[in-house]
């Protein structure tokens, strides 16, 4: 079974319809296609979903859903795939929060509970995964303490993961992301694994899916999806269920460095992933997706 739960389209930063992203996602063989705008974000965001479009975003993916549906128009003529309502949901309390329940009226199939900022402390927080060079110049503007920031950013993440609200983490080690060739901080070093695993270890017995995330590796940000390996493997320790995610902004990155993640997963221990289907979490080994 092949299903994708992180997909963007041109409703928030993505670069093509949910129409197109559908069709492109059938044409690489999945079964389930989740749809994940960024929800809108109260200081209004240029990544994510106009408040204004919100409805007309659930309304779109509901209606693809009942069109792959088994008798709808896509189905016949491309094969049937389950199409799901979701939204990435920002970690910036007290604006946003998983947890807020601001979007429970639209009857989502699931959400993804993602951070994105971060901060030195005594410094505004600023977003991790910008471009190198503004990421570079926010750093520079906190003092350049690349340690203070993914510390912050793993307390973020242990504090997210404690409130819950939603059903996917979201690319857990995003703070990486601008970090090539170790340019800012040692990610084997002992301190940033303590960091990344605090975090971690609060989701043991949560009723959370971590994705490994390919889209780091999709838009040539990164050579290794999100989370690492060393973090992988303690996820696995810890009993918590992953899944397979593109994070797919443009129809070229749906079905692409699979294999990468297969790789990653059984080298971290793990033999079979999760996927949603029919509201429920099911086991598929990973051989078979």
């Amino acid at each position: 079974m092949r299903a994708n739960y992180h997909t963007h389209s041109d409703f928030c930063d993505g670069k093509a319809s949910p129409a197109e992203m559908a069709l492109a996602a059938r044409a690489a063989g999945y079964e389930i296609l989740g749809f994940s705008g960024h929800a809108p974000f109260p200081q209004g965001m240029r990544w994510a979903v106009k408040p204004e479009r919100l409805e007309d975003y659930a309304t779109e993916v509901r209606r693809l859903k009942a069109a792959w549906a088994p008798g709808g128009a896509e189905a016949a003529a491309h094969g049937p795939m389950e199409v799901l309502l979701g939204l990435e949901i920002d970690w910036f309390p007290p604006e946003s929060s998983p947890a807020d329940g601001r979007f429970d009226a639209f009857g989502l199939d699931y959400s993804i509970g993602s951070v994105h900022f971060a901060a030195v402390p005594g410094h505004e927080p600023f977003t991790v995964d910008s471009n190198n060079e503004a990421f570079a110049l926010s750093l520079t503007r906190a003092d350049g303490d690349a340690k203070a920031l993914y510390r912050d950013y793993y307390a973020r993440l242990a504090a997210m993961i404690e409130a819950g609200g939603f059903d996917i983490l979201g690319h857990f080690d995003l703070v990486k992301k601008n970090n090539g060739a170790s340019i800012y901080f040692d990610e084997a070093s002992p301190d940033y694994l303590a960091a990344a695993f605090e975090a971690a270890d609060c989701l043991k017995a949560k009723d959370i899916v971590v994705e490994i995330n390919l889209g780091g590796l999709a838009r040539g940000k990164t050579t290794e999806p999100y989370p690492s390996l060393a973090i992988l493997r303690r996820l696995y320790e810890l009993d918590v269920p992953i899944t397979f995610c593109a994070d797919a902004h443009a129809p070229s990155h749906l079905g692409t460095h699979l294999e990468k993640a297969r790789k990653l997963a059984l080298e971290a221990g793990y033999t079979a992933i999760v996927c949603l289907s029919g509201g429920t979490w099911n086991e598929v080994e990973i051989e078979k997706t």
